[in-house]
């Protein structure tokens, strides 16, 4: 897809502009939009799984859940089932109070907020490109 052809909108934007299409398209659409979006969820948990800078239990602990509201409202939340307070931790990294730096020797910032850009971007595409 060449970048004239690429439409640009808010998530908030698209929130809205998906709901209309539900609207006008139904079922389809309803069923593009929740398979594009478990996508998107399974790729950002095994990015984030792969990426993890401590490994072992912080890195397994990724994963994702369906949560449905209604009949219309679906979405997926990726989340560290096990150590949640790290994820904060390693994506804002803090001064501990000895003088310290937490995380040492790990620079992790934005890591999380990357991929869920683009994995999120991804899913619009999806949608728009099925749609």
């Amino acid at each position: 897809m060449s970048n004239s052809n690429r439409i640009r909108v808010s998530p908030e934007q698209f929130s809205k502009a998906v709901g209309q299409l539900i609207e006008r398209f139904g079922d389809e659409a309803y069923e593009i939009a929740e398979k594009a979006s478990k996508s998107a969820a399974r790729q950002t948990t095994s990015k984030l799984k792969g990426s993890a800078p401590t490994g072992g239990q912080y890195a397994r602990g990724w994963s994702h859940k369906a949560q449905k509201n209604g009949v219309t409202k679906y979405s997926e939340t990726v989340y560290n089932r096990t150590d949640y307070q790290l994820t904060h931790l390693l994506e804002k990294p803090h001064a501990t109070g000895g003088g310290g730096h937490y995380p040492k020797n790990v620079d992790y910032t934005g890591t999380i907020a990357r991929i869920e850009e683009k994995n999120t971007n991804r899913f619009m595409e999806e949608v728009l490109r099925k749609i």
